[in-house]
């Protein structure tokens, strides 16, 4: 071909390529920090986006289910109750909240023969903390409200807590399943209705007959999350496979009650959403075992839906899917009479064949549209985009329950770190601090290390010999923290003593009575 059509041809392609509709570029994973704890660790993890470990807490007691970075940079998590009275999946019956630096500022229990704390936690704008737990309620107390069988039954409350003190605590505001039953199986009872005439209720005799998860466990409540726009909880039933939305501004006797509140139904049901036979509408079950129902957050693209983890046991497929529950121009639930609660079908969901978490799970809307989720059973991490690309994942393995991600400009991570910036890793191992020093009872050791490796941190009296173990084993890269109990010493000087492949490290710690 002669160089001038040559070029002449060039310069047409080039001019076409010009002119092609541009191609969208691939969406990038949402940038900041991830918190996790294993399942049964006494370990937290922050990581960055490399999944270097940049922090670490380490606790007396392995995480109960869940675990939140507050704020003001401390840590809100549930651990288990010693000698607990009632017992089942998910069982926890303390909260406790942890600074950065590992000390333990508060130790609540909810525990009881009769009630017991389990699954989720949620902190409230004002401080104050939400819980969920059991509550036994009798064979007596069951047949009498309408129960097929004579059994012990426990249904599940929630109790919004203010934190008092190191171990206290003034129970604000409570909601009891229990005060919003129906049921059309006794008529002799004073709740006897049609149950499709009352879908701001709950069926007694639904799920199980009162025989759920485990004993008396008849809802298993495992997701807790709050709306301070429309002061609304919602909350997610493993074995009842619905989610529940319900009024947050009612007082305590008004939740207990038919009315009353910021929507004037007391703390009936105001919108439920997954299984429509619950309340006898036509339509077909969704959820098979449903975990971490959350809203959407304000500013975020989704703002006040409602996401959840669908694990699909049955299929052996899960699927985090996406809710716009449909409300009138006050913002009200609507639903036609003698239909399911809408939408017909989630706004947006994600799966692939190889996603599956048969229970737990974890979902959560990023700021840039992304989701966030976690197949807990086996430790996957994983961030896709509103297509459905994963951009960013992680097979950390183990169990996860549950995984945030915090943003670079969220107050905690600034508060930890100064600027938000996470600080360069030292160039080897480092024994930062000992705080408080001198110590009466209870310290925190800081340290640091340049790269995953083996660490052993003992506490030694002024002859060298050995009177606590502080750390012994594989630690990641990164800024760790752990606990020293010095109350049993005698007053004196010791010392904080690390060993590592680089060396030893040592920091003299007094012990004061």
């Amino acid at each position: 071909m002669h160089p001038a059509p040559r070029l002449a041809a060039a310069l047409a392609l080039f001019c076409a390529i010009l002119a092609a509709p541009t191609m969208p570029a691939r969406a990038q994973a949402f940038d900041g920090y991830t918190l996790y704890a294993p399942n049964g660790s006494r370990t937290t993890y922050l990581i960055d986006m490399k999944k270097a470990t940049v922090h670490t807490w380490t606790h007396t007691k392995s995480i109960g289910y869940s675990c939140y970075l507050l704020g003001d940079g401390s840590l809100l998590r549930s651990t288990m109750v010693s000698n607990p009275q009632l017992g089942s999946g998910g069982a926890t019956g303390v909260v406790q909240r942890v600074s950065w630096e590992g000390a333990l500022l508060w130790n609540y229990t909810y525990s009881s023969a009769t009630y017991l704390a389990h699954h989720d936690i949620c902190a409230m704008p004002n401080g104050n903390v939400l819980l969920i737990a059991w509550e036994v309620k009798t064979a007596a107390q069951a047949v009498a409200a309408g129960l097929k069988r004579s059994t012990v039954i426990w249904p599940d409350h929630l109790i919004e807590v203010q934190p008092t003190g190191s171990s206290g605590g003034n129970i604000v505001w409570q909601w009891h399943a229990w005060d919003h039953l129906v049921q059309d199986y006794d008529a002799t009872k004073a709740n006897y209705g049609v149950v499709a005439d009352h879908p701001e209720l709950l069926n007694i005799n639904m799920g199980a007959s009162g025989m759920g998860v485990q004993g008396g466990d008849w809802m298993h409540i495992n997701g807790l999350s709050y709306n301070a726009a429309l002061d609304q909880i919602v909350i997610s039933s493993h074995t009842l496979n619905e989610v529940y939305v319900i009024d947050h501004s009612t007082t305590t006797a008004e939740a207990a009650t038919h009315s009353g509140g910021r929507w004037g139904k007391g703390g009936d049901i105001l919108y439920r959403w997954g299984m429509p036979s619950n309340y006898g509408a036509p339509g077909s079950k969704v959820f098979d075992v449903v975990h971490c129902a959350v809203w959407i957050p304000e500013g975020v693209p989704g703002a006040g839906h409602i996401m959840a983890f669908n694990n699909g046991a049955a299929q052996r497929r899960s699927v985090v899917v996406e809710l716009a529950p449909p409300v009138d121009g006050n913002g009200a639930y609507t639903r036609q009479a003698g239909q399911a609660f809408g939408p017909a079908s989630p706004s947006w969901s994600y799966t692939a064949s190889d996603f599956f978490s048969n229970h737990l799970g974890s979902n959560q809307r990023l700021p840039n549209g992304n989701t966030f989720m976690v197949e807990s059973t086996t430790g996957n991490m994983v961030e896709c985009d509103p297509a459905g690309a994963v951009v960013w994942s992680y097979a950390k393995g183990g169990e996860i329950v549950r995984a945030v991600r915090y943003a670079p400009s969220y107050p905690g991570v600034q508060k930890l770190t100064g600027n938000g910036e996470v600080p360069a890793l030292p160039s080897s191992p480092e024994l930062v601090s000992i705080s408080p020093n001198p110590v009466s009872s209870m310290a925190t050791v800081s340290y640091r290390l340049p790269e995953r490796m083996t660490v052993a941190i003992t506490v030694v009296d002024a002859l060298g010999r050995e009177v606590a173990t502080l750390a012994d084993g594989l630690s990641d890269a990164g800024s760790h923290s752990a606990r020293f109990d010095a109350s049993a010493l005698p007053s004196g000087v010791y010392y904080c003593r690390m060993l590592t492949a680089a060396g030893v490290s040592m920091l003299p710690l007094q012990r004061v009575r």
